[in-house]
Order: structure tokens, then C-alpha cells, then sequence
């Protein structure tokens, strides 16, 4: 068993929530916590009203699985991730290289953003878009779509896929992207609001083996509760070594500790290295909000 660390002190993730005992590192700084804790109305989609990304007609053909090489650095496989609460996270390398999902509230990012910055949408609802900022961003984007882009240190698939099920999948302008990142010698996910029951053999197959799965696990707006377990079931399909959840409530936490070794802590920013990643079963790290609520209610490791 391996262990989710920090970069200055590893800890020990668990192979049961109330087996073992936890090393916990020192993580840096507490971003302010956002109050966020119900989670608004979906937003009708905005997308016809939103200038098309202007990286749109410079992207090349969707590729599959294959032409995405393993990430190579001579530096410990760890990233930076910065949860904004609903689906907003940056994700950072080692060598600096920043992407950025589902910008929301660009006030809250951790510093101004630059033109080596990548932006990337799942779907156009208010709660994963700010209109304004993606109209602006300086930077590399994918919006709304399939398809490959590459930057210094990342490579990013874009993977069509379902806000709710039924929505057709579409390389363009769909209800719902994935975005596999590989950064930092990790391969992660964003699932944005994914509704599918299933996550197709294709989507599987470009997805192959996942490090760290961004993803929501309750979402009235998707079908999505602890009722049906939709989140639980496409997670346990994908078998990620790590999952970080976005959108969920309690009845739906306490069937992921349940299967899941369960973590928390309610800083907005950690640190993520591959080496003490569980290969042999999946974990949770609850972050932000819901990591201020759920250790109340679940037990739960204390990842500071």
C-alpha cells in the first residue's frame, strides 16, 4: 500500500478509514474558504450567447488513448490542486504549468492569469462558467468541446460525454466534457457534471488508467443521488486510485467512506504525489467545504 503525501511530508492514506493511523504533512497555505453549501439552480446553457474560444479552429482531431504519451520529468510525479468549491479547480505542476477548470469565480484564483495558463470548460452552467473571464482569458482554452491540447509540461484530451442521460455526445457544443490531464507524471480527470448511468467503452478507453478522478457524486440536476448511486457506480467503474469530490451530500458521502478510505482536510490547496498513491484500492479526499462538514457526521482521516 502507498500513500497520498504532501511535498514536504508524506502522509499515509488508508487502506481502511478505521484500521490504520495517518502521518499527516504540513500543507501550504489555506486559500479563504468559500461559504458555498447548497448548491443554486442550474443556469440554462449559455453557450449560444458565449464568443466562441478563439483556439476552437487551431486544435487538432480528437486522438485516442494512444497518442497520449506518458508524462515525462525528472522531478517527483506531484501537482498542486486548488479547489474554488462547485467543479473550479487549478491544477499545478511542479514546473509551474497551470490549468485551470471550470473558473467560476476568477476572484478567488491564487494569482492573475497569464497567457502560459490553460482554461478549461466542461459545460456552459453558471456554477462551472464565468462569461466574461473565458471571453478574456489570455490563454489556451478548450470550451465546451472534444479534442487535444498541449502545453509545456501538459497534455489535455478533451472527451465528449452526458450532463444528463440521453444528451447526445458531441464534439462541440454537448452538454458535458471530461478532461484527462497529464501533468506532472498523473494522469487526472475532470469529470465537470457528468449524468451518464455509464461511462462508455470509448470514454474508458481514452481514459485508461486514472490517478486522480475529479468528479460529482450527487447532483439533482444530473439524476444523480444516493438513491440510484450514479456517482458511486461510474467511480467504481473507472477505479481511480484517488477521487476528489465536487458536487455530494452526506447520504452520498457515507456510501463512499463506506467502500472508500476516507480523507479530509479543509484547506482549499494540497499537494498530490504518485508515489504514495494506493495501488490496490481507491480512496476519497473530501477538500474545501465539504471537508469542513462531513467529519462530523463520517469518520474520517485528518489529511493535516
Amino acid at each position: 500500500m502507498k500513500h497520498l503525501i504532501g511535498i514536504v511530508v508524506c502522509i499515509a492514506l488508508l487502506s481502511a478509514c478505521n484500521s490504520v493511523t495517518v502521518e499527516t504533512p504540513t500543507l501550504v497555505p489555506e486559500l479563504n474558504t468559500l461559504t458555498a453549501t447548497v448548491l443554486p439552480p442550474t443556469a440554462k446553457s449559455s453557450e449560444t450567447q458565449i464568443p466562441p474560444s478563439p483556439t476552437i479552429a487551431d486544435l487538432p482531431p480528437t486522438k485516442t488513448a494512444t497518442s497520449l504519451p506518458p508524462t515525462k520529468t525528472s522531478v517527483p510525479a506531484c501537482v498542486t490542486l486548488i479547489y474554488g468549491e462547485y467543479a473550479q479547480f487549478e491544477i499545478i505542476s511542479s514546473s509551474g504549468q497551470r490549468v485551470l477548470v471550470d473558473v467560476y469565480d476568477p476572484e478567488i484564483l491564487s494569482s492573475p492569469v497569464a497567457e502560459s495558463d490553460v482554461l478549461l470548460t466542461t459545460h456552459t452552467h453558471w456554477d462551472h462558467l464565468n462569461e466574461g473571464f473565458q471571453a478574456g482569458f489570455p490563454g489556451l482554452q478548450l470550451f465546451v468541446q472534444s479534442g487535444m491540447l498541449e502545453a509545456p509540461g501538459a497534455i489535455i484530451q478533451g472527451i465528449a460525454s452526458a450532463h444528463n442521460r440521453g444528451d447526445a455526445l458531441k464534439p462541440e457544443g454537448g452538454t458535458n466534457y471530461i478532461y484527462l490531464i497529464e501533468m506532472g507524471g498523473l494522469r487526472i480527470t475532470h469529470f465537470g457534471d457528468i449524468g451518464q448511468d455509464t461511462i462508455t467503452e470509448e470514454q474508458l478507453a481514452v481514459l485508461g488508467q486514472v490517478d486522480i478522478a475529479i468528479s460529482q457524486l450527487n447532483n439533482p440536476y444530473s439524476d444523480m443521488n444516493a438513491e440510484n448511486q450514479k456517482g458511486i457506480n461510474l467511480m467504481n467503474q473507472l477505479q481511480p486510485r484517488l477521487i476528489i469530490p465536487t458536487h455530494l451530500n452526506l447520504d452520498t458521502a457515507k456510501l463512499a467512506v463506506a467502500q472508500w478510505s476516507g480523507f479530509f482536510t479543509n484547506k482549499h490547496r494540497v499537494q498530490i504525489c504518485e508515489a504514495n498513491l494506493s495501488s490496490e484500492r481507491t480512496q476519497i479526499l473530501f477538500l474545501g467545504e465539504a471537508a469542513e462538514t462531513m467529519p462530523r457526521y463520517l469518520e474520517l482521516r485528518n489529511y493535516d
